[in-house]
């Protein structure tokens, strides 16, 4: 074991960072496993320096990383503060973005297939993924950031309206992108769009009277209960027809409506 110790000179050049970075590296290498020099060094070190480096430490330790869509939103010019409050949603992670793409991508797979109910698959699937996404990116269960939302200098109906906006475009790009992939310029890469839209917008309008997850799980759940029930017998595609767009387009319109009526209620 070695018995060099820091002399009263070194320990207060090394406070003063007045050593070299090869000495200095040797001094905190000793400083770990030697009582004797710590006692000598801590009178020489300013206590104001000293909480400078804690704040500093406990700041990097502290500070939540941001994710990959908060740093995306902060790159094309959004508010940190606006950032984080929408990347803290669940539904805005990677981890619900990576399961999306997987059932996605399993879906428009299964369009190629020559059954009539691959195309069927994936024209179910994509428009409901947004509403499970809305569900879970407002209310205190869902959402970690729920009590930092109460704060922030926002209305809980522009939060609310600004976390569904964020998860319906993440949501339509991620699926538009794997249908042009895989579809092609067959017109079902656009066909679930508008009925995205009108279940998306009808949760948000129900969460006004009730709990979004709840919301969520009925507009769901009676999306594919509609469905089955209307290509039991043999697949068609006719709710994604020109009737069944303007009844999406109708029921968006009226959603809408409800919630501009109810909009006081959310706060």
């Amino acid at each position: 074991m070695s018995t060099w110790h820091m002399d009263g000179g070194m320990a207060v050049k090394y406070a003063d960072g007045e050593l070299n970075p090869t000495l200095a590296a040797s001094v905190e290498a000793h400083l770990l496993a030697c009582d004797r020099c710590r006692s000598l060094l801590v009178p020489r070190v300013p206590q104001v320096r000293l909480d400078r480096i804690w704040e500093e430490v406990a700041e990097a330790v502290d500070a939540p990383v941001p994710g990959p869509f908060e740093r995306l939103l902060r790159a094309i010019g959004v508010h940190d503060h606006t950032a984080r409050l929408l990347g803290a949603a669940y539904s805005l992670r990677l981890p619900w973005i990576a399961a999306s793409a997987v059932a996605l991508l399993f879906s428009a797979l299964a369009s190629g297939e020559t059954t009539p109910w691959g195309l069927l698959t994936y024209l179910t699937l994509a428009p409901i993924l947004p509403v499970v996404g809305v569900a879970v990116a407002f209310g205190r269960d869902g959402d970690p950031a729920h009590e930092i939302g109460l704060a922030a200098p926002y209305s809980m109906f522009r939060l609310m309206l600004m976390r569904a906006a964020a998860v319906l475009t993440a949501s339509s790009v991620l699926a538009l992108v794997i249908g042009l992939s895989l579809l092609g310029n067959d017109w079902a890469v656009a066909a679930w769009l508008l009925p995205s839209l009108a279940l998306t917008s009808l949760t948000l309008a129900l969460s006004s009277r009730f709990d979004p997850r709840h919301c969520g799980t009925a507009v769901a759940a009676t999306w594919l209960v509609v469905i089955v029930a209307t290509n039991i017998r043999e697949p068609s595609l006719a709710m994604f027809g020109a009737a069944g767009q303007a009844g999406y387009l109708a029921i968006t319109f009226v959603s809408v409506v409800l919630l501009m009526v109810r909009r006081r209620e959310f706060s």
